[in-house]
């Protein structure tokens, strides 16, 4: 887990200053990295006379926030900041949060938008914000739909999967074709999916139901795909470049919401992070 990225500064003005001091030595320790550091230069790089230190980083190694070298004597972060980092993620609603974004794009597109995770080898639709148009792809909240041929899914995928053997374990068994467009193997499925690891984002280029397209990009964090958000749209009323068109407007709605430690699903080549 990475800091962030804040200055570990004075602690004048702070209303605490004892619980500042502490989360100053936190924040400067987790920039240090594994190797750690001495009470010589904690206390140098946060300006702190050694002794008042001392009683702060005891503190912080009894409730296990820190740890200390038995060998070097030299202090690190303790098992303490996961748990907490564990509670904060658990108690985050990344759905909940994409929501109103997701809402306003389906405005601002007027194009019907989804939110979905991925459920063993179904995608399930969490949300679905309507357009202003008259006919529209025909998906409701609650509906599953196999991974493979969707855009949600195979960019989920693309990110669950690295290995075509991994695939094929789980679906190659049983796939059946959906329609004229989708893959007519599980290495058609897997060319899908590795085009969307490539890309950044997932295509469905009616290869799930006739007449529907989409484009999807996945939120993802370090155990793989979270949720995936999509725009779809009648294939008789967009080309392929325009519905292309649409990944940079879902990429920044996206972009502004997404909380660290969760990033947006990128080119391969593109660093990954939050």
């Amino acid at each position: 887990m990475k800091a962030p990225k804040e200055p570990a500064g004075p602690t004048q003005g702070s209303a605490m200053p004892s619980v500042d001091k502490a989360l100053r030595a936190l924040l400067t320790l987790a920039d240090a990295g594994p190797a750690g550091l001495s009470l010589n230069e904690l206390s140098s790089a946060l300006n702190l006379n050694k002794s008042s230190l001392h009683v702060t980083l005891s503190a912080l190694k009894f409730r296990g926030f820190i740890t200390q070298r038995s060998d070097t004597g030299f202090y690190g972060l303790g098992s303490s900041i996961h748990t907490l980092y564990q509670s904060y993620i658990n108690n985050l609603d990344i759905i909940g949060i994409l929501r109103p974004a997701v809402r306003q794009l389906s405005v601002a597109l007027n194009e019907v938008c989804h939110i979905s995770i991925l459920d063993d080898k179904e995608i399930l639709y969490l949300e679905r914000i309507e357009s202003r148009k008259p006919i529209q792809a025909g998906t409701s909240v609650g509906m599953r739909i196999p991974a493979t041929n969707t855009a949600m899914g195979r960019i989920m995928l693309a990110h669950r999967y690295r290995a075509f053997s991994e695939l094929e374990a789980k679906f190659g068994e049983g796939y059946r074709q959906p329609c004229a467009n989708a893959p007519a193997s599980i290495e058609g499925v897997w060319e899908r999916v590795r085009e969307a690891r490539q890309a950044g984002y997932g295509l469905d280029m009616e290869e799930n139901v006739p007449g529907v397209v989409a484009i999807s990009i996945a939120v993802l964090d370090h155990s793989g795909p979270v949720a995936a958000v999509s725009v779809a749209t009648l294939a008789n009323e967009i080309t392929r470049e325009a519905l292309l068109a649409y990944e940079p407007s879902l990429r920044s709605a996206l972009a502004d919401v997404v909380p660290s430690p969760y990033w947006l699903s990128r080119p391969e080549d593109t660093p990954r992070g939050p």
